[in-house]
């Protein structure tokens, strides 16, 4: 989208048994991120924290047998939404700008999927950033109006969560079970 929006790094996710040996070679190949510009960093799968069902909309390309994944832009922004640096704020205007999206009303459903982020948090989590308070900062910044964040994205992410529990149909499993799937020759 922009080259100066581009990260200076490559998050390399492996299990923790591996982060030993993966941080030696990268440090042995100069790919530190004390000694390269554009560095390589062995990170723990669970530090990227996004909307839960962040997966479904990355990309994921294989070359020589290795994964590459490239998450979602709206998926990035959320997770920037935790630390909301001035360079954070400046990245979601670039990206509305360049596509016009999110929109408030995509943006309020999109961190919907992201309520687990405005728990609390333990305290050695407390330098990632107060969500509730930067997603007020977000609106006033990009739609010029306060929301309750409450209101708008917790509850009613919360509410869907919620299943009415209700009795299972005593006759479901029969009929599953004499259900018959097309023959393959009439395909």
């Amino acid at each position: 989208m922009n080259p100066e929006f581009l990260s200076q790094d490559i998050d390399l996710y492996a299990p923790e048994e591996n982060w030993d040996y993966l941080t030696n070679f990268v440090n042995e190949q100069g790919l530190g991120q004390e000694k390269s510009k554009f560095y390589i960093q062995v990170c723990d799968p669970r530090a990227f924290r996004s909307t839960v069902d962040w997966p479904t909309r990355a990309v994921e390309v294989e070359r020589h047998g290795h994964l590459f994944r490239f998450v979602h832009p709206w998926d990035v922004l959320v997770s920037k939404l935790q630390r909301l640096e001035e360079k954070d704020l400046e990245a979601f205007k670039l990206v509305i700008a360049k596509t016009g999206h999110p929109t408030e009303e995509e943006f309020t459903r999109h961190l919907q999927k992201a309520v687990d982020l405005y728990r609390p948090k333990f305290d050695e989590e407390s330098a990632r950033g107060d969500m509730l308070l930067n997603t007020r900062e977000l609106w006033r910044t990009l739609w010029q109006k306060d929301i309750d964040v409450r209101a708008a994205i917790i509850r009613p992410a919360l509410e869907r969560s919620r299943h009415d529990h209700v009795p299972a149909d005593p006759a479901l499993k029969t009929r599953l079970a004499n259900l018959r799937l097309p023959d393959e020759k009439k395909l």
